[in-house]
């Protein structure tokens, strides 16, 4: 389905023409539909949507490690890699912020300057926090490099930015955003014909078919749930030298 064709069927069910449901406001009712299934889809499929951002790293203060997230996390950070010396990437263990716990980290080691991160953390075991709308890095001094932090992360699908054109709502817009599986085309126009009716004045009632937007909804969720069928699963042991490995947190 194309954008001008997803107009035409939001226009079918709700019966209503431009002068009555603009585009401009059906356009955002068709942005909000489509983010909220897209927000039930990674609750299906965690690699859905997955895509890897790179950013220089600063050369270390205790304000500089702080690291703004882009604006279109859908849903979790999925990995963050730091290359702290320009070649081989380190996975940076997240400290999850459990009641009191970020307290505690800071407590534990004096406080958040420069010297105290460098004195506990090291940059071949660094840790991240997640603090506003970024990461903060803990590791040894960091000196400035280019693209040398990755990270991966699950993005909402591109916005539609109108309804005309001949691509296929399905296509990636870029080489860095997504567009939206065929499977949830029909529904997106389901929901916001739905939208438009429930927000009249008057309410105008729902059909049958818009009615059992959930079912179906629940079965194009299900048919992205899984996006490789090989049905080979690998397990990797801890090293000798980890905590499990160890016994210290039996």
């Amino acid at each position: 389905m194309t954008g001008a064709q997803s107009a035409t069927l939001i226009r079918r069910y709700t019966g209503a023409n431009s002068s009555e449901y603009s585009d401009a406001n059906m356009l955002v009712d068709w942005n909000n539909a489509k983010n909220e299934i897209a927000q039930e889809a990674v609750k299906r499929n965690e690699t859905i949507w997955l895509t890897t951002v790179t950013d220089a790293l600063v050369a270390s203060t205790v304000s500089a490690r702080e690291y703004a997230l882009p604006d279109d996390v859908l849903a979790h950070i999925f990995t963050v890699e730091g290359a702290f010396d320009g070649v081989t990437a380190t996975n940076l263990v997240m400290i999850h912020p459990y009641p009191g716990g970020l307290q505690r980290l800071i407590r534990n080691i004096d406080g958040l300057t420069e010297g105290h991160i460098t004195n506990n953390f090291t940059s071949e075991n660094p840790h991240y926090i997640k603090m506003r709308r970024g990461i903060y890095i803990l590791s040894a001094t960091i000196t400035a490099l280019a693209a040398a932090l990755k990270l991966r992360y699950r993005q909402y699908p591109a916005d539609l930015a109108n309804f005309s054109g001949s691509t296929e709502l399905d296509v990636d817009p870029s080489t860095t955003t997504f567009g939206i599986h065929k499977q949830f085309h029909e529904l997106i126009c389901r929901r916001v014909s739905m939208t438009y009716k429930s927000a009249r004045p008057k309410p105008i009632q729902l059909s049958s078919f818009e009615l059992n937007y959930k079912n179906d909804l629940k079965d194009a969720l299900d048919s992205v749930s899984d996006d490789d069928y090989s049905e080979e699963v690998q397990g990797f042991l801890p090293s000798e030298n980890s905590p499990s490995q160890l016994g210290q947190n039996v």
